[in-house]
């Protein structure tokens, strides 16, 4: 069911495909500073798209067709969190090649090794459950009208700060090799460092998972 569920929120949102194309545009541009920056970008701009499904739940009424019909409400949140994060492997999978492309105009060339492009991974695995945890259990509870601020809107500016914060560190002097220099100790600990973000996106994930579950079976309609 909740395979079914999955494709029929892809289905529903299908008004929205085009704007798919707009992901790579603003994953390239984030790629001006450094090319590590293009794939955290990436995951989190598919996953802020996927949020499109709560849009048009709320304009269609999709909700009170659900209670009609034999379908439990877990089965609608376990579908939306599967289209998330088939999203989220979306936006990784583009996001390395758009990475590659980036680091031929950046002002900041990527020359290191292939280990260190693993931590970049896991991170973004990082950013979209964290960003996963802000949304959606929030749009669970109180529908995309009323909880698009909070939800949507306030993550998006907390992505936006995190992105400038980090800009402006990593270029304050004597901070030139600060990313570097994690990288390489991340490279030097694949399995402390990856392991130990995969392990806590992995529970950051089924924690909002569990929270929207609840919520959503306790919303009135």
């Amino acid at each position: 069911m909740i395979r079914q569920m999955a494709l029929l929120d892809w289905k529903a949102i299908k008004c929205f495909y085009l704007r798919i194309f707009l992901i790579p545009v603003i994953s390239l541009a984030a790629g001006f500073i450094t090319a590590l920056l293009v794939v955290p970008t990436n995951v989190f701009m598919f996953l802020f798209f996927s949020i499109n499904t709560f849009a048009v739940e709320e304009k269609s009424d999709l909700n009170k067709l659900y209670l009609t019909l034999p379908i439990k409400r877990s089965s609608v949140v376990g579908g939306r969190y599967a289209l998330s994060i088939c999203m989220g492997l979306a936006g990784l999978i583009t996001g390395i090649p758009l990475a590659i492309l980036a680091d031929r105009f950046t002002f900041s060339h990527y020359y290191g090794s292939v280990l260190w492009f693993l931590p970049v991974v896991t991170i973004s695995y990082l950013l979209f459950s964290l960003f996963n945890l802000c949304m959606f259990p929030i749009l669970f509870k109180l529908g995309y009208c009323k909880g698009k601020f909070w939800g949507m809107f306030v993550p998006l500016a907390l992505f936006e700060v995190l992105y400038i914060a980090w800009t402006i560190i990593s270029s304050l002097p004597g901070n030139e090799y600060l990313l570097f220099n994690a990288l390489e100790y991340a490279s030097k600990n694949i399995f402390l460092v990856n392991g130990s973000i995969i392990l806590v996106s992995t529970l950051i994930l089924l924690f909002s998972f569990m929270l929207s579950k609840k919520l959503y079976s306790n919303r009135e309609f």
